[in-house]
């Protein structure tokens, strides 16, 4: 969980209703993953929780790991800045 939101640019890689659900899929990236070096993170706005990678010192940074995730699980993050 964060404990205060952190700005800069992060690949969210998904958002859901049950925090629970984030959290069995940043276990699973974390197991599966073990090239990542930025954390994972869970914020929650609203009803949802967003479990985003980041931060990253820029966009260009943060599209190279995208395409690193699209080749390995054949899913496309979504880059958002904050």
């Amino acid at each position: 969980p964060v404990a205060a939101e952190q700005s800069g640019v992060f690949l969210q890689l998904g958002a859901f209703a049950n925090r629970n659900n984030a959290e069995n899929l940043s276990a699973r990236l974390r197991r599966e993953l073990d090239w990542l070096k930025q954390p994972l993170r869970i914020s929650q706005l609203g009803s949802l929780h967003r479990l985003q990678l980041g931060p990253f010192a820029n966009r260009n940074e943060a599209n190279g790991v995208a395409q690193k995730l699209r080749d390995t699980l054949e899913f496309t993050p979504l880059t958002v800045g904050r």
